[in-house]
């Protein structure tokens, strides 16, 4: 197993490394701790790893946007956590897809991705939890995997942003660390378990599902004119509460929070590729008043968008 950090397009290797293939070590825990400087970038990239899971701490602080791709030849199970800054990015080179993390917004994905992606244009400083899949397996269960991780993005939760604090934290060494890390490791496993468990309000079969990303697709197609939760449920063909209930299960946001956050993806999209004006991409993704527009972006990436379609 091999985890690579470069700078793209360039492709300059930032950082290498291999491993076994479930993270196996002769030690009680492996760690590396290493200052990573590029031409636009300062970089802390710690890590630590023992049998079936790999922790990675990293700060950016850039001068100006800078572009990143990890890749991994074996994808894992992976938790994504920003704690600061914001990040854009992009999973297994979809580059149709973009997506973003703030402070304190997590992505969960189910073993599917060994490629992300990402930006930044701030200081920011994430942790990338990473399982094997044999270890997932052992703790909650492939069924678990399949039905609730295919690829999951919301706020942090309380309980989880503390563990998180105590797991850059502590001051335990040796195998007492090793132990303490597995045991946060296991409370992540929990809270999640019990949300999950939480939120079986409302039983959901294949044919609603269906129906719930069909309507995802409606909210990704009309961003100018978008539908009133009553209208999407019926063209959808389902009932408004299944609908709201099932698109947060699915999705992890509410329908107008989806809805928002495709408009303010698209809208960075549009600023830094295509280099649009600020008006219209306001018009493009749906917003009347260009400032609401401004205020909108602002709040949801740290900078402002005319700062993004400047050559």
């Amino acid at each position: 197993m091999e985890f690579k950090l470069s700078t793209y397009p360039k492709g300059n290797i930032i950082y290498k490394n291999s491993y076994s293939q479930n993270f196996d070590s002769n030690k009680d825990i492996d760690e590396i701790a290493v200052k990573l400087d590029t031409e636009n970038t300062m970089l802390h990239f710690g890590e630590k790893w023992f049998s079936g899971i790999h922790i990675s701490i990293v700060e950016i602080d850039p001068n100006k946007t800078e572009y990143f791709l990890f890749e991994s030849s074996y994808p894992n199970i992976g938790f994504l956590f920003c704690l600061s800054g914001a990040m854009q990015y992009y999973l297994n080179h979809q580059l149709d897809n973009q997506l973003s993390l703030s402070k304190y917004e997590q992505n969960i994905n189910a073993g599917k991705i060994n490629a992300i992606k990402f930006s930044v244009t701030e200081k920011t400083k994430y942790i990338y939890i990473q399982l094997t899949e044999s270890y997932f397996n052992k703790m909650a269960g492939r069924e678990f995997i399949i039905n609730n991780f295919l690829n999951t993005q919301e706020s942090i939760l309380p309980e989880i942003s503390l563990m998180l604090q105590h797991l850059l934290s502590h001051k335990h060494e040796g195998r007492a660390k090793r132990l303490f890390l597995e045991a946060r490791i296991f409370d992540l496993i929990i809270i999640y378990l019990n949300q999950k468990q939480e939120k079986l309000s409302v039983v959901l079969k294949q044919e609603d599902v269906d129906k719930i990303l069909y309507a995802k697709q409606l909210v990704e197609k009309d961003l100018q004119k978008p539908n009133s939760l009553i209208e999407l449920s019926r063209k959808a063909g389902i009932n408004d509460y299944k609908l709201k209930k099932g698109f947060k299960e699915l999705t992890g946001h509410t329908v107008f929070g989806y809805l928002y956050k495709i408009r303010m993806e698209k809208a960075y999209y549009l600023l830094s590729k295509e280099k649009r004006t600020v008006n219209e991409v306001a018009f493009l993704v749906g917003y009347k008043n260009a400032q609401h527009f401004i205020a909108a972006f602002k709040k949801q990436f740290h900078v402002l968008p005319g700062s993004l379609n400047k050559n």
